[in-house]
């Protein structure tokens, strides 16, 4: 399933240690100038561009792969962890044009204009954004957006994920570590209120994944105390048995799920192996335990429920290249050649809309924020 939470780290610390953090939800304000800020405050202004930017033609040879379309939005350094709206026609962030404007939740509606602003609610929002989680005197509030109605959950502060169907949270309490492959953690949940909280599985050095469409939960844990191995389990909340998906039994490091919009696959990478065929990129079946390490690697996000988008970390290359697997198959295809659609992507800062159709990203050129609109039938 796609990511059912926009990550706002401007405002939220969240689950950032390996294997399911219990941090608790910090506010974080970053107005430095650091490597990867954790939030722009530009006070130059306008930082919309007001009419769409595209990027110059290739002249070179024409090659198998076709230019895309490059769309530059913002202007002036604006801004870092670009999220969509729901229906997949606005790229928001969070920013303060000009200071006699307020801070918050920015939108620039496609192809691109004058930026509108959102909302100053922040937090973490459901995938329809009916919904936030925000931290309110150290506990986790939750928010109808429509109603204004608000309840407190019972987690200490901790980083929440919304059910698919907005009606439960779950999250990950326990010891934080280090040692982070022995701490004993436990995936807990409760309905959106906060009422029926309750232990749905206790762990060793894991934590919760992700929300499945079918309302499952799906968690990671380590085999054993000391680090080999690694298990994924489906979890229902309706007292049925654990189901062990797959069992990897072999050390190492396992990060980056990413469950499929349809919930029929997941993707992960395993890194620092003893055995090298373990470390890589892979997708799972989440119906038959079956997986498969693909012939890629870099960064990765599901397109929608069978292709999974990769930027492959190649450092021969002038810029960046995206690929498209087919996860039923394996096949990969390249959909940009960096002679032909030139881009680089800056510290991994990219998001795919929830229609598949485009992609929204921070160029590391000049740290502006830019749309690649993907070509129809690819």
């Amino acid at each position: 399933m796609r990511q059912s939470i926009f990550m706002l780290a401007a405002i939220f610390l969240l689950s950032s240690c390996s294997e399911g953090s219990t941090h608790q939800i910090n506010a974080v304000v970053n107005t430095s100038a650091t490597v990867n800020p954790m939030i722009s405050i530009a006070t130059a202004s306008p930082t919309a561009v007001s009419e769409p930017t595209r990027a110059p033609t290739s002249t070179q040879t024409p090659t198998p792969t076709p230019a895309l379309a490059l769309i530059q939005l913002t202007r002036g350094g604006c801004c870092v962890q670009p999220f969509w709206s729901p229906d997949s026609e606005q790229v928001l962030y969070i920013d303060r044009p000009a200071l006699d404007l307020p801070s918050g939740i920015w939108g620039i509606t496609l192809p691109g204009g004058e930026a509108e602003f959102i909302t100053d609610r922040l937090g973490l929002y459901s995938a329809d954004m009916q919904l936030r989680a925000f931290l309110q005197n150290g506990q986790t509030i939750v928010e109808n957006m429509g109603s204004g109605e608000q309840w407190t959950i019972p987690n200490q502060g901790r980083a929440v994920r919304f059910s698919p169907d907005g009606m439960w949270v779950a999250w990950t309490a326990g010891q934080a570590g280090p040692p982070f492959d022995s701490a004993q953690r436990e995936v807990w949940f409760s309905r959106l209120d906060g009422s029926a909280a309750r232990n749905l599985f206790s762990i060793t050095g894991g934590g919760l994944a992700d929300w499945l469409p079918n309302g499952k939960l799906l968690v990671s844990e380590r085999s054993t105390a000391g680090g080999e191995g690694h298990v994924f389990w489906i979890i229902s909340a309706l007292d049925e048995p654990p189901q062990k998906l797959i069992d990897v039994p072999t050390d190492g490091r396992i990060r980056g799920e990413a469950v499929s919009p349809n919930g029929n696959w997941l993707a992960y990478m395993h890194s620092f192996s003893s055995d090298d065929s373990q470390n890589g990129l892979w997708i799972v079946n989440t119906e038959t335990g079956e997986r498969r390490r693909l012939d890629t690697f870099g960064a990765y996000q599901w397109r929608d429920g069978n292709r999974l988008l990769v930027v492959p970390l190649d450092v021969s290359e002038p810029g960046h290249r995206l690929e498209q697997i087919e996860a039923s198959s394996g096949e990969i295809t390249t959909l940009t050649d960096p002679a032909v659609t030139p881009f680089r992507i800056a510290n991994g800062d990219w998001r795919v809309s929830p229609d598949g159709r485009r992609i929204a990203f921070v160029s590391a050129e000049d740290q502006n924020i830019w749309v690649l609109e993907l070509a129809a039938g690819q």
